[in-house]
This record gives C-alpha cells, structure tokens and sequence, in this order.
C-alpha cells in the first residue's frame, strides 16, 4: 500500500468519527452539571453564610461592608438557595408529605379519638390504599356471628364515612380466634369467619351503602396478629378488617 492511499484512508476515518469529539464535549458538560449538582446538594447553610460574609465590598458612601449587608441594603434576598433536591422534587417539604395523606384518613383519625377505640382499632394508608382493623372486643362473641350492641356503634359510625368517601371500594376481612369450632351452623373457623365478614357488609348495606362497592371474605385464624394464648389475645384476632381502596377511573381520561 502506497504513503498516498494509506493517508487517504486515515482522514477518511477521521471525518467519519468526527461527532465524537462533540459527544465527548457533550458527555464532559452532563459531568461537570452532574458534580454541580452534588455540590449545591451538600452546601451547609451556615458555612454558606459566612463565607458569603466575609466578602466585603465598598457602599455607595465609600464604607467597606458585608456582600450580606450590602445585598439587605439594597433590598435584596441574601439567603441561600434551597437545596437541590427540594428544587428538583427529590425530597418533598412535609407540607407536601402532608397533603399525600387521603382526607378519609384524617376523618377516621378523628373518629377513633373521639371515642374509646384508641387501643382496639390500628389504621394505616398507604397512597389510596386504607385499613382498618378492629379487634373482636366490641364485635362478636367467641363462636359467634351476632354483632354486638358495641359493634353496631362502630360501624354505624364507619357507615356515615363510607357514605361521605363514595369513591372508595371496601374489603370487609372476617378473622377468627383459633379455638375449634365444630357446630351445624359453623362446621369450621372458615364459614364463621365468612359469615362474620358477610353479617358485617348486610350491616353497611342496611346503611344505605352500595352493595357494588364492597366485598366480604373469610380467613378463619390463619392470619393471627398476636398468640391466642389469652382471652385477649383472642378478641385481638377475632377481628374485622376493612381494606379501603380509591378507585381509578375506568375509563381514564384521553
């Protein structure tokens, strides 16, 4: 191969490749924004502001001050940014964390402290996703699916709010104790659990609330919160359950 085709070759390459020295500038931006980024991330405020103080500058009268004092003078804000990450969405203020709270929490949250249930009922969300346990103290009898005076007090309570919150579904969760149970109504914990999860949800229907919106289901004692060791313990399982889900659009919104 001659000295002329070889040199040919060469800057034939060269032109071909030429868009990686624009990548590589691109690539070297993206890591100097990226290491900017880190920096305002990690700044700490008090450092920031002496440093920033102990700049001095010359005033309109010829008197040496503070940037700080200078920039208050002249009525500008002095305080530092806010960190990168609230900037950019990363780590939400707890005002916003706050108004992620559904609405139906903070009404059942009213609800339970308004009365004598703070220590047999356990409420957690998480996005629009809700529930509520109850334990069997105030429900049911061991062994049994009649609802208890006490009982009827809670839910006609829950009813008014589920009546309020239409765009919720309602899993109604029946649970047992894990004494046998072996009667002609109640061959097994399974059909008690289920019929105790159904005397709930006729309940609510009485209520007024649609029956299209809840479902009811039994678990038996599969799912213990706690031994069933005591009586207690006991009423603590033989619980009802309630698992509020917003529902989405069906038809969402083109």
């Amino acid at each position: 191969m001659s000295t002329k085709s070889f040199m040919q070759i060469i800057d034939t390459d060269d032109s071909a490749r030429a868009w990686i020295v624009t990548f590589a500038d691109m690539m070297t931006l993206i890591l100097v924004f990226f290491i900017l980024l880190y920096t305002l991330a990690d700044y700490e405020d008090a450092a920031y502001r002496k440093l920033v103080a102990s700049v001095q500058v010359l005033d309109g009268d010829g008197n040496q001050i503070s940037v700080i004092d200078y920039a208050t003078k002249n009525g500008r804000n002095p305080e530092p940014l806010k960190p990168i990450e609230e900037m950019l969405g990363l780590n939400p203020t707890e005002q916003v964390i706050e108004n992620l709270r559904p609405a139906i929490v903070e009404e059942l949250e009213s609800m339970i402290g308004n009365t004598d249930l703070s220590d047999s009922v356990d409420l957690a969300f998480n996005a629009d996703k809700v529930m509520l346990q109850i334990d069997g103290r105030y429900l049911f009898p061991s062994g049994k699916a009649e609802l208890k005076d006490g009982g009827r007090v809670i839910f006609s309570n829950l009813g008014y709010l589920f009546s309020q919150y239409a765009d919720y579904k309602i899993a109604i969760r029946g649970h047992t104790d894990n004494l046998t149970i072996g009667t002609t109504q109640f061959p097994s914990n399974w059909e008690l659990s289920a019929i105790r999860a159904t005397t709930v949800l006729r309940y609510f229907i009485g209520l007024g609330i649609d029956p299209e919106r809840m479902t009811a289901t039994g678990y038996a004692d599969f799912i213990p919160l706690v031994d069933n060791d005591t009586m207690e313990n006991r009423a603590k399982n033989r619980r009802v359950e309630f698992v509020l889900e917003k529902e989405k659009d069906r038809y969402p919104k083109i």
